[in-house]
């Protein structure tokens, strides 16, 4: 990644200014700390669930349950056409409140309409669905029940998508809160009381959708109105339709695991990983919230105060990776422990899995920097040729790891794919709009945290016992934490007497 200019190699008085203007590292901070509580509330429901379903479904139905939550994320994400991201873009570019209205009446009731045609169409195959990809066709009510919740769902995330275009992250977050409970709740109350098994845990979370939708149609009533344009639907249609294509592949690469060990071994192999995805997701999820809440940003400071927008990008990334690389090691180091309380005996393998997915989202943090780079220039085909490349490697990974390596050689699979992925990313945003990022300081920021991680993982597998293992973990973090803060802080020019200043501050405020 050939980035600049390279801070490392500045003073602090060379150092560019600090971007003006209406934009404000505090302001987006404040946003991602709210959404990534926000978004984890919902779509980490299956770690937060695990604690229950564990112990009322064996590895099988688990895996029969976490398969068919996949295929549900898929149709969620294709029913949306793309559409999230394009009306985001659109959203910012008009200039009055009536047009903001009128682009959000359009897009929500066009899919509205798209989504039931579409569901129509695909439930009658649920039992073929149940049979080709998970051997049987006993799980076939649950698939029904799946699939119907999809428009739901995706409604859902149309109007909180609408919440963070007007920056109001609580009530984005309180929504949230709201839905994860109902979700686990209903969920519960359905399996036991019915004794409905997986089929009973999705009705729950359907139910809890269609609950939260007029909740969330209230919130944003001031973006609501009985106009509708072609104009501004085929505007966010060509913007989002190409995304399509990308969104099946990036969940191809993404899931490709579980599919592959459904195909290849059993649902009971897919049961241990999807703990270990699970509780990888929530890194995941807090990658996405910080992808989602940057996204606003990014593109309104690129059309409101372009000159300054490289550098905004690029202290971003360092930002980001520098806090995201403490975050993941940090998940690393207390895996173990995690699984030991939350879950039964017969989950605990799922460790395996969990260092190589930690490693690939350390270098995926760069692509929710990059990828808004590629947008703002309008040239999303470049992203669905990444993606369509990397799924398709990733699914000649994991056929040739599984077979000899199990749910460990699934997990380095998506491990390097995600590595590729974001490596993809910085070549295209790097060609068609350099950011201003330093290139020693992103290099460290990733290998620190790699680094790490490999020593954690050997000293879960070949430490002396639970609690001095837990010891030893913990030392690697506070030692990777440090190198990660001298490294970003070098980049904004701070010596280790202004870190250490600063943290100081910190401890008096708190």
């Amino acid at each position: 990644m050939t980035l600049a200019p390279n801070f490392d190699e500045q003073s602090p008085s060379n150092r560019p200014s600090v971007p003006g203007g209406g934009f404000n590292f505090r302001h987006l901070f404040s946003d991602l700390a709210i959404y990534s509580t926000g978004s984890f509330l919902v779509k980490g429901l299956s770690f937060i669930s695990a604690p229950i379903f564990t112990r009322l479904f064996d590895p099988a139905q688990y895996g029969a349950w976490s398969f068919i939550n996949v295929m549900v994320t898929f149709m969620t994400g294709l029913l949306l056409l793309g559409g999230d991201n394009a009306y985001t873009r659109y959203f910012f570019q008009c200039k009055t409140e009536s047009e903001k209205q009128t682009l959000t009446a359009t897009w929500l009731a066009f899919l509205a309409a798209w989504s039931i045609v579409a569901m129509a169409a695909v439930i009658p195959f649920s039992g073929t669905l149940s049979a080709w990809m998970m051997g049987e066709e006993s799980y076939r009510a649950a698939w029904v029940i799946g699939l119907a919740s999809s428009p739901l769902m995706m409604m859902n995330l149309s109007l909180a998508q609408a919440l963070r275009n007007r920056f109001r992250a609580k009530a984005f977050t309180l929504f949230n809160l709201a839905t994860a409970v109902l979700t686990i709740t209903l969920g519960v109350f359905f399996v036991i009381y019915f004794e409905l098994g997986v089929a009973g845990a999705l009705l729950g979370a359907a139910a809890a959708s269609l609950i939260m939708i007029p909740a969330r149609l209230w919130a944003i009533r001031d973006l609501l109105s009985c106009s509708f344009s072609l104009q501004f639907l085929k505007k966010i249609l060509i913007f989002g339709l190409p995304l399509v294509p990308m969104n099946i592949a990036f969940w191809l690469f993404s899931n490709a695991d579980r599919l592959m060990l459904a195909r290849i071994s059993s649902l009971d192999d897919v049961g241990l990983y999807s703990i270990a995805g699970s509780m990888a997701a929530v890194i995941m999820l807090l990658q996405t919230a910080v992808g989602q809440s940057w996204l606003p940003h990014g593109i309104k400071i690129y059309e409101e105060e372009r000159e300054q927008a490289a550098l905004v990008f690029g202290r971003t990334m360092v930002y980001f990776l520098a806090f995201s690389g403490f975050v993941i090691t940090g998940f690393v180091a207390l895996a173990q422990e995690v699984l030991f309380i939350l879950v039964p005996p017969a989950y605990y393998g799922a460790f395996t899995v969990i260092p190589f997915l930690a490693a690939g989202f350390v270098f995926f943090t760069s692509a929710h920097v990059s990828v808004v780079a590629i947008m703002v220039k309008n040239k999303t085909v470049y992203i669905m040729l990444a993606c369509w490349a990397i799924a398709l490697l990733n699914l000649g990974l994991n056929a040739l790891l599984i077979p000899p390596f199990g749910i460990a050689g699934a997990g380095a699979a998506t491990g390097i794919s995600y590595m590729l992925f974001a490596a993809a990313y910085a070549a295209i945003s790097q060609r068609l709009w350099p950011l201003a990022c330093p290139a020693r300081t992103v290099a460290l920021l990733i290998i620190i945290p790699l680094g790490s991680i490999f020593v954690i993982a050997l000293i879960a597998h070949y430490g002396p016992g639970v609690a001095l293992n837990l010891f030893l973990k913990l030392a690697v973090l506070t030692c990777c934490g440090l190198a990660l803060a001298l490294t970003a802080g070098r980049a904004e020019g701070k010596t280790l007497q202004d870190l250490v200043k600063m943290g100081r501050n910190l401890l008096k405020r708190s």
